[in-house]
C-alpha cells in the first residue's frame, strides 16, 4: 500500500501512553474493557514528539466523513477553523479525556447517524474474521464523568501485511497489487468461482451461445500466446468467453474490416500490431484459463454498415452471455496498459505507522516487522475513471453478469449479487463508496435475491425508477458521435424490454409515455464561467440529426426526469401513429396559446401562470430556443401533486404539427377554462 506517513521522528517516537496502547497489554485491555484512557485533550499540542499523538492532533483522520463541527482532527475541537464552537466550549473540551475504544468486530458504524451494518464479507479464503485482536479503534472525547462529548464518525483501521507477526491482531491488509502474478490470477479465479457457486442470481456460468466472431487464444504463453479470429457460426455454437470494455481513445490502430476479414480468419494476428489494452485483455483471459475473447473493434466489421447494425443489435446478448467482462477502467485509450497503471493509494487522508511491543522488553523500532499502520476509512472514487465517462461503456457495465474491474488500486469483481467482491479487507470501504456505475438493472431480481438471502442493491425495481436513473447517468457521459446516443444504450433497452414486456421508442416507454416526455435539460457545466466559455466555443447543446424533438436522445448533454417526482396524474393521451419509424406522436391534450397564457397572467390572476420553464438548448445557440411567450404553445401533459401542471413548450409548424423546444410548470387559474383537448402531432 502506498501511504503518506508522518515526517521522520526518532525510533522511539511514541509517548508513554501510546507505548502502553500499542502493546500486547494495551490491546488486551481494549479487548477486555473496550476502552483505553489516553490523556486530556489540552495536552496534545505538547505531544509533537509522539508519532500517534501528533497524527491525531494535526492530521485529517476522519477520511470522507462529515460531522456537525466540521472536525477533521483533534485540533479542530479546541481551535475550530469554522468558528462553530464557542470559546467556553473549547475550554471544556480541552479539559476532557481522549479515549480509545474498539467497535464490535463484525460491524461498522455508518456516518454520524450511528447506523450499524455488518463488515463487508470477503470472497477469498473465507467470509469470516480470522484474527481475534483489535483491528479498528474509535477516537472519543469524554468528560470527567464519562459523558461522550465527541466521537469520530468512523473508526481508524489497523493494517498490517498478511505475513506480519501482528497479523493475529487485525484482519485488515494493505493493497498489494503488483501486476497479474500467479497469486493474483488465483485470487481473481477464486472470486469468480465464489460468484459462480454461491450467487444463483448471477445466471448459470456454463457454456453459453457465442457471438458471431471471437478471438481464439492459444495455450502457449511464451513469448505471447497466438491469437486468431474465428467465426463461431461455422461449427462452434456454445462455450465460455470473456468480453472487454475499454476506451477506444480515437481511431483504432487495428480493426476488423472487409479487406482484412479473410486474413484475420486465416492466420495468426501479428502480436506487434496489437495495442496494449488488447494485449492486457488477452493476458487476463489466458490467466483465467479461458480461450475466447470478444473485442468490438476486432469482432465487428467496422466498415460494413450491415454487419455493424446486426452485431450492435446483439449487444445485450453478447455482454449477458459473457462469463466475465474485463473493465479497463483507468485506460484513456487502447494504447494504454490497465495492468501496470501508475496510480497510487489516495493520499488525501494521511496514515500513520507506529511500532508495536509484544512485551515490556521489546524495543520499539519502526524498521522492525512489528509495526502497525493506522489508516482512515477511504471511500473509493470510481466516477473519475475514464471508462466511467464514456457513453458506450455505460451498458457494458450494466449488462454483464460479472465485471472484473481493473481500476487505480487492486482489481475487484462486481456481479448481480454483490456490488464489490475483493481480495481482502483494506482501508478502502467499498460499502461506503459510490462505485460507478451503479448496477441499476440488477434490482429487477429483487424478489429472487430476498428469497435466497442475497445482498443486492434494490433501490427501485420498477421500470420507471430504473429508467429515470439510467437516463440521468447515461446522459452525463460523452460520445464521440452524438448520433450514437440511441445505439449506445440499445442493449439496456433490449434487456428491459424483455424483462418488463414493454416497448421503448427513442427513450420513451409505451407504458409511461406521458412521464417519458417530461424530461428537462440540466447545465452542461457546474461553473457558470465555464458554461459561457463553452457556448462561445460552440460547444453548447445541439440537436442530433434524424431524431424526434420529443425524445431526450435528440439533444446532447445531460438530462434529468426530476419533474416526474411531482407527477400526480396524466392530463393527455399519448400514442404513436402507424409510421414504422415511430417518430410521430399523436397527443390529445389541452393546447394553451402563448398569447392566452400571457393575457391570463396579466389580467386574470395575481400570480404568474408560467411558474418555471426550461429550454432544451443553451442560450445563444442557433438551435431552437423559447419563442416570446405570446408566440409559443403549451401542450399540457400532466398534473402535479401540488396542483400545478406540466406542459411541453412547443413551436407550431402549421396543421397542428409541433416541435418541442422545452418544458414548463404552469399554475392555471381555477376559474380559467382553456377549452377542449386538441389532437396534435409532435415530431
Amino acid at each position: 500500500m502506498v501511504t503518506e506517513t508522518l515526517g521522520a521522528m526518532d525510533e522511539h517516537s511514541l509517548c508513554q501512553q501510546c507505548e502502553a496502547l500499542f502493546s500486547k497489554d494495551g490491546f488486551t485491555q481494549l479487548l477486555s474493557t473496550n476502552r483505553f484512557v489516553h490523556s486530556r485533550l489540552g495536552t496534545f499540542p505538547n505531544r509533537s514528539a509522539c508519532r500517534f499523538c501528533s497524527y491525531l492532533w494535526n492530521q485529517d483522520f476522519l477520511g470522507g466523513s462529515v460531522n456537525v463541527f466540521n472536525t477533521r482532527c483533534l485540533r479542530d475541537l479546541v481551535h475550530p477553523a469554522s468558528g462553530r464552537i464557542k470559546p467556553g466550549r473549547q475550554s471544556e473540551l480541552a479539559a476532557c479525556w481522549v479515549v480509545i475504544t474498539q467497535p464490535i468486530r463484525s460491524q461498522y458504524i455508518m456516518g454520524i447517524s450511528g447506523a450499524v451494518a455488518n463488515l463487508e464479507p470477503l470472497t477469498v479464503d473465507n467470509n469470516t474474521s480470522e484474527a481475534e485482536g483489535v483491528d479498528r479503534i474509535f477516537i472519543t472525547v469524554e468528560s470527567d464523568t464519562g459523558r461522550t462529548e465527541w466521537q469520530a464518525s468512523r473508526p481508524l483501521r489497523l493494517v498490517v501485511p498478511k505475513d506480519s507477526p501482528l497479523a493475529s491482531y487485525t484482519n485488515f491488509r494493505p493493497f498489494e497489487w503488483n501486476g497479474l502474478t500467479e497469486e493474483w490470477s488465483r485470487n481473481i479465479k477464486s472470486m469468480l468461482e465464489s460468484c459462480r457457486k454461491s450467487h444463483p442470481q448471477c445466471q448459470p456460468s456454463g457454456p453459453r451461445p457465442l457471438p458471431s466472431r471471437l478471438l481464439q487464444i492459444s495455450e502457449c504463453e511464451e513469448p505471447f500466446p497466438e491469437v486468431r479470429l474465428v467465426d463461431t457460426r461455422k461449427g462452434l455454437r456454445e462455450g465460455l468467453y470473456v468480453a472487454l470494455s475499454y476506451c477506444w481513445g480515437g481511431p483504432q490502430p487495428l480493426e476488423l474490416t472487409k479487406d482484412n476479414l479473410n486474413v484475420f480468419l486465416g492466420t495468426t494476428l501479428d502480436n506487434n500490431s496489437l495495442p496494449q489494452t488488447i494485449k492486457d485483455a488477452i493476458k487476463v483471459t489466458q490467466s483465467l484459463g479461458l480461450s475466447y475473447l470478444w473485442i468490438d473493434a476486432l469482432c465487428i466489421i467496422q466498415d460494413d454498415p450491415e454487419d455493424k447494425r446486426r452485431e450492435i443489435s446483439q449487444m445485450c446478448t453478447i455482454y449477458q452471455n459473457a462469463f466475465v467482462t474485463i473493465a479497463a477502467a483507468t485506460s484513456t485509450s487502447v494504447h494504454e496498459s490497465f495492468l501496470s497503471n501508475t496510480k497510487s493509494f489516495n493520499k488525501r487522508h494521511a496514515t500513520c505507522t507506529v511500532p508495536f511491543s509484544h512485551s515490556p522488553d521489546n524495543s520499539l523500532h519502526l524498521k522492525s516487522p512489528n509495526t502497525i499502520t493506522i489508516s482512515p476509512v477511504h471511500a473509493h472514487k470510481t466516477d473519475v475513471f475514464p471508462l466511467n465517462k464514456r457513453g458506450w461503456t455505460f451498458q457494458e457495465a450494466l449488462l454483464p453478469p460479472r465485471l472484473l474491474v481493473f481500476g487505480d488500486l487492486e482489481p475487484f469483481v462486481r456481479c448481480r449479487t454483490r456490488n464489490v467482491m475483493k481480495r481482502s479487507w483494506s482501508a478502502i470501504d467499498y460499502e461506503l463508496s459510490t462505485v460507478y456505475p451503479r448496477r441499476i438493472i440488477d434490482s429487477v431480481a429483487r424478489n429472487q435475491a430476498e428469497e435466497n438471502g442475497l445482498i443486492v442493491d434494490t433501490k427501485g425495481s420498477d421500470l420507471d425508477s430504473i429508467w429515470r436513473e439510467i437516463v440521468e447517468q447515461y446522459t452525463l457521459r460523452q460520445l464521440s458521435y452524438a448520433e450514437d446516443r440511441p445505439l449506445a444504450i440499445s442493449g439496456v433497452v433490449d434487456f428491459l424490454s424483455t424483462t418488463f414486456r414493454d416497448t421503448c421508442h427513442f427513450g420513451v416507454w409505451e407504458s409511461s409515455s406521458v412521464t417519458g416526455l417530461l424530461w428537462k435539460t440540466v447545465p452542461l457545466y457546474e461553473d457558470e464561467k465555464e458554461e459561457e466559455e463553452r457556448k462561445e466555443e460552440g460547444k453548447g447543446r445541439r440537436s442530433v440529426a434524424g431524431l424526434p424533438t420529443w425524445s431526450w436522445m435528440s439533444i446532447t448533454g445531460p438530462v434529468d426526469l426530476d419533474c416526474v417526482v411531482y407527477f400526480d396524474r396524466p392530463e393527455a393521451v399519448v400514442e404513436w401513429d402507424d409510421d414504422p419509424s415511430h417518430s410521430r406522436l399523436l397527443i390529445s391534450c389541452i393546447v394553451l396559446r402563448g398569447e392566452d397564457v400571457h393575457a391570463s397572467g396579466m389580467e386574470g390572476s395575481n400570480s404568474k401562470v408560467v411558474i418555471d420553464s426550461w429550454s432544451d438548448f443553451s442560450e445563444g445557440s442557433a438551435e431552437y430556443h423559447f419563442l416570446p411567450e405570446e408566440e409559443c404553445s403549451f401542450l399540457v401533459l400532466a398534473r402535479e401533486t401540488n396542483g400545478h401542471f406540466l406542459a411541453l413548450v412547443a413551436a407550431c409548424y402549421g396543421d397542428n404539427v409541433y416541435h418541442r423546444c422545452g418544458v414548463a410548470e404552469l399554475n392555471i387559474p381555477g376559474d380559467w377554462h382553456p377549452g377542449p383537448r386538441e389532437r396534435i402531432v409532435l415530431l
